[in-house]
């Protein structure tokens, strides 16, 4: 893969990652802002060989190309001069030239680029979308589970709870029940059986508690996993766009990478007839 290609794929990167941060809370209306500046068009391919780039200052666009592409000497340029310019690099001098002839060759050159560059960001767009989307929905899953185990932290809690308190009620039947087997009176053996009897009561009641939680911890779980399913076949239908726009962006990456060598190659030839010709002006 070629470093233009590369370069590509990293601003669409950059591009859904800048998306998915994008996502803050709702904030108060902000004061009518400022009119934003012009967008900047600038398509970069950092081939070998000598520098060149393509500059339009009426449109605030620049197409460069090379190693040693002087970008300060450029930005001096577009204020002395006016409208669109071709400047280039050879043998370490550096050259100007505005033919319109040269200059609508080397335009023409790199349309079906920037085309195929501008589809690529479109397709950055839908999948910094589909990622946003996904996001949102990995959130709830993540919400999800963290409700599930608070709730189920607290029913662990209660369910120590009832068992300690069976414990304590297992110690007193045993109590009552020895008392009620050494009782020498009527009078006593009555009143232990009632303890035993009470305890029982009691006892029976915690196990009915422990079984409400369990049943609550059963269903709390078939709940939130039910949830986790229907997010997570949610979370598999946005991948499928994902998947399917990133062998596009990978295609439109091939078409690009061709279309930018072939535009590089035009792009020289016509340097090499602007020297040939005259046509140039050498930058002091």
């Amino acid at each position: 893969m070629s470093t233009s290609h590369r370069l590509i794929l990293s601003l669409a990167g950059i591009l859904i990652g800048g998306s998915a941060l994008a996502v803050q809370p709702p904030e108060p209306p902000a004061p009518p802002a400022a009119p934003a500046a012009p967008s900047k068009q600038i398509n970069i391919s950092m081939g070998s060989g000598d520098g060149y780039a393509l500059v339009d200052s009426r449109k605030d666009s620049v197409t460069m190309a090379g190693t040693d592409v002087d970008g300060q000497q450029i930005k001096q340029l577009k204020q002395s001069v006016k409208g669109q310019f071709l400047w280039f690099r050879d043998q370490g001098k550096s050259y100007v030239t505005q033919d319109a002839a040269l200059l609508a060759r080397v335009s023409e050159a790199w349309k079906p680029s920037q085309q195929l560059g501008e589809q690529m960001g479109n397709l950055g767009k839908q999948m910094g979308e589909h990622g946003k989307a996904m996001g949102e929905l990995g959130s709830k899953m993540g919400a999800h589970g963290a409700a599930q185990a608070n709730g189920g932290t607290r029913d662990a809690e209660q369910l120590q709870a009832l068992g300690r308190q069976q414990q304590e009620l297992g110690r007193k039947m045993g109590e009552a029940a020895r008392r009620q087997a050494q009782a020498t009176t009527e009078t006593a053996r009555r009143a232990a059986g009632r303890d035993v009897e009470r305890l029982q009561q009691q006892m029976e009641d915690a196990q009915d508690a422990m079984e409400e939680v369990n049943d609550r911890i059963a269903a709390a779980h078939e709940r939130e996993a039910d949830k986790v399913d229907a997010l997570s076949r949610q979370m598999d239908q946005r991948g499928k766009p994902m998947e399917t726009l990133g062998k596009q962006m990978e295609a439109l990456g091939r078409q690009q990478e061709k279309a930018s060598k072939a535009a590089d190659k035009t792009t020289r030839q016509v340097i090499a007839q602007a020297l040939s010709e005259g046509k140039a002006k050498l930058v002091r």
